[in-house]
């Protein structure tokens, strides 16, 4: 017999948990599917040789008053409960053309005068770039704080528009041409304010500005957090509200079907690990935390090139590689001072040359290392491995083309001598290091796909480049009716845009249930 429900999630990662937590919380009757064991997709902690190791990225930007995610973090209690750890300085980078290591701060104040005590000569463009930054944060706010209030901007026409013209100014360009405007071939002082380019894009030229400078405004005022006790402290809480609000979580089951009647889906089958416990869960509404190409698989043929229309213009992101490292004494006491330690390599002298990054694990270790970051959570109260071994990590993009022709022993081949040269180069950077590790493994982009089952192991969803139509356009609206999409392919990767399309679907799934009953 077919259970129903109001709400069905597909996947368990933070867009699916913070939209089923919501509907849930709205009084709507739940059902998550996960096909893996653990609930949470890449915020989770799992254990090996007794080092707690972190999968997800390692902070969330922002949490000042003028975040638009704070109603969301408000709406879900998660304020309560939950400590959120200031990281401290955003980040220090050094190597590739910088002489000196930088140390950019926080505090939008802090880091402009940092910034112009080591570039005095880029001064002028420095003040603007910040301005840019701090203006489109603020027309992020207007537009968050008023977005369900339709009678605001008609009655504030002149005031709405001036206060979203830095969006509109903005327009299309892309990172690379705005830094090339304001600080010409400098390429120093580019790198230093972008070292953190991994965490959106491979190739600055392609990144759209608004994509970058929004989320990068919300680390510079707000800060960088960690959630501690890791992000599965986060998925934990979300898991827990779903069921203390009736709701029910399986993992083991794998959604493989969705069931389909006069355009709007009206079912979802699922199947366990072996394959022959196969059921049908009933509902009105399905929301998906997963890739578009991966809904589209479960949809009747006939129905799969209408799903896709929408999204044939939008390329997947791209993916990481990680190195994981317990250490048997704490980062700091070899020479690491920051949380987070962006590592250039010489090889690396333009902003542009970013774009060769992601193509480098494709080729044995030599002479040409990937830029990098380093994370030493011993830096601050992360609530893991409070006993040693100490949690290193390192972080840099990743394309599955380089590991997908090797066979099972080339890959755990080459994984090994990439470990040893990542280590082999923070030794030099940080002497003592490479004798300090009890423990060590990696993820490659085809970790990634096989975890999260993602095109080509994207971790950021659609990749943040195109047209600022198309972003505007990009919601968690599908062509079947009562299909969203709730995940990094709503509103863009990281904890921020992950949490906010999940609550962007759950939004539209509370109306669309409301007006069920009620028609």
């Amino acid at each position: 017999m077919s259970r129903r429900f109001d709400v069905i999630v597909i996947g368990s990662g933070l867009g699916g948990l913070t939209a089923g937590a919501l509907c849930a919380k709205s009084g709507l009757r739940v059902l998550m599917l996960e096909r893996n064991d653990t609930f949470g997709g890449a915020a989770t902690v799992y254990r090996h040789n007794g080092l707690a190791i972190e999968t997800s990225l390692h902070e969330i930007d922002g949490l000042d008053e003028g975040d638009p995610k704070l109603p969301l973090i408000g709406a879900l209690g998660l304020e309560q409960g939950l400590q959120f750890v200031d990281v401290g300085d955003l980040y220090e980078v050094r190597g590739g053309p910088l002489e000196m290591p930088f140390v950019l701060p926080h505090g939008a104040e802090k880091a402009l005068t940092a910034a112009i005590a080591r570039f005095p000569h880029q001064k002028a463009g420095l003040k603007e770039y910040f301005r840019r930054l701090l203006a489109l944060r603020g027309a992020i706010s207007v537009a968050a704080q008023h977005r369900e209030d339709r009678n605001w901007w008609l009655l504030h026409a002149p005031e709405a528009v001036r206060a979203l013209w830095p969006l509109l100014r903005e327009g299309s360009a892309n990172l690379g041409d705005v830094l090339s405007e304001l600080f010409g071939d400098d390429e120093a002082v580019k790198l230093a304010l972008v070292a953190n380019l991994v965490y959106y894009h491979d190739d600055p030229d392609r990144l759209l500005f608004l994509r970058f400078a929004i989320p990068q405004a919300s680390y510079v005022i707000g800060g960088g957090h960690y959630v501690r006790g890791g992000s599965q402290a986060l998925t934990d809480r979300l898991v827990a509200q779903i069921r203390d609000a009736d709701g029910e979580l399986d993992t083991g089951r794998e959604a493989n079907g969705l069931i389909i009647a006069d355009g709007r889906v009206t079912a979802v089958r699922h199947v366990d690990r072996t394959g022959k416990d196969v059921q049908t869960a009933l509902a009105p509404i399905v929301l998906g935390n997963a890739a578009p190409q991966v809904l589209a698989a479960m949809l009747p043929e006939t129905d799969r090139h209408i799903f896709l229309a929408p999204y044939a213009k939008h390329r997947p992101s791209i993916s990481l590689w990680t190195v994981s490292l317990g250490l048997n004494r704490p980062a700091r006491e070899l020479g690491v001072r920051h949380y987070s330690t962006f590592i250039l390599p010489s090889w690396l002298k333009s902003l542009a040359q970013m774009r060769d990054s992601a193509s480098i694990m494709g080729q044995e270790p030599g002479q040409r290392l990937p830029p990098y970051v380093f994370v030493d959570h011993s830096q601050i109260d992360s609530g893991l491995n409070q006993q040693g071994p100490h949690f290193v990590s390192y972080c840099g993009a990743d394309r599955l083309e380089n590991w997908s022709t090797l066979s099972g022993d080339e890959r755990h081949a080459r994984k090994t001598k990439w470990i040893d040269a990542l280590i082999a180069d923070a030794d030099r950077h940080f002497p003592g290091l490479a004798g300090a590790v009890v423990h060590r493994e990696m993820a490659t982009a085809d970790t990634m796909q096989r975890y999260l089952n993602t095109p080509g192991g994207a971790v950021y969803g659609f990749a943040p480049d195109g047209t600022l139509s198309q972003t505007i356009r990009q919601g968690p609206r599908t062509p079947i009716g009562g299909l969203w999409l709730a995940s990094a392919y709503t509103s863009g990767g990281g904890y921020t845009g992950v949490m906010l399309g999940g609550a962007e679907a759950a939004t539209e799934a509370i109306r669309e249930a409301r007006r069920a009953r009620y028609s």
